[in-house]
């Protein structure tokens, strides 16, 4: 039920962290991958090889049109099919909401909102009936938090585009779905989690008591990706040790 035999994945934001454990787990799970990334994705292209499955590395800036179109193509000129799309390349960049500069705003609302729409948008012409598309969003989506407009306001945005699209191409057989991440262990917080008194602060508001891994959120992506989620479209799965139940 949970197998992804046969399956075609693009993953992006997969060279390290959550997108590179989304990636190596859906070729555990029996898929073809597509790893894409602006930075070197030759590691998780290795790990998966040495499973034995199969793989290629593209180089995205998902922001750009001309990249996530060639992004695309590439992934049918190997595989000839997309059963499914993971959107996981996103960056941080924290700081008062008065000193946050222009570029910093659009640079965050490029890569984290836009890259998914451009994405979705060159990937559905080629999804057929049974496909999944995954959009991996944050407890910042659901929750404001501050110091963190820019960040929050792309992921709040992941989470409507996820249910516009659930909406739109549901009558196609096409499933949409958001995760959504409390605090893992990723480059992208590795600033934080080793101030040593800000991690002991998220971890006592963490009703399972630990930070998340980067496992901790491809499992749940495997369920989505797979046959056993197939009556599953729209919704929003938290993946947070409980931190939002405890607000």
């Amino acid at each position: 039920m949970f197998s992804l035999s046969n399956k075609v994945a693009i993953v992006t934001g997969a060279a390290r962290g959550i997108g590179q454990s989304i990636a190596v787990e859906f070729a555990r799970n029996g898929a073809s991958v597509v790893v894409s990334d602006i930075l070197p994705g030759d590691e998780t292209v290795a790990k998966i090889k040495k499973l034995k499955g199969n793989a290629i590395y593209v180089k995205t800036d998902t922001s750009s049109k001309k990249d996530t179109e060639n992004l695309i193509n590439q992934a049918i000129k190997n595989f000839k099919k997309i059963d499914i799309l993971v959107n996981n390349a996103g960056i941080f960049r924290p700081g008062a909401t008065e000193s946050v500069s222009e570029d910093d705003w659009d640079k965050t609302i490029d890569i984290n909102l836009k890259g998914y729409f451009l994405c979705c948008q060159a990937a559905l012409k080629h999804m057929k009936k049974g496909s999944s598309i995954i959009n991996i969003s944050s407890v910042a989506g659901i929750s404001g938090y501050s110091m963190a407009a820019a960040y929050c306001a792309s992921k709040g945005g992941v989470r409507l585009l996820t249910k516009s699209l659930a909406a739109e191409f549901g009558a196609r057989g096409i499933r949409v779905n958001s995760i959504h991440p409390g605090v893992i262990d990723t480059a992208m917080t590795k600033g934080i989690l080793e101030d040593k008194k800000q991690k002991e602060n998220i971890v006592s508001k963490v009703p399972l008591k630990r930070i998340g891994q980067p496992i901790d959120i491809a499992g749940p992506a495997v369920f989505l990706a797979s046959d056993a989620a197939s009556y599953i479209t729209g919704e929003e799965l938290v993946v947070d040790g409980g931190w939002i139940a405890s607000l």
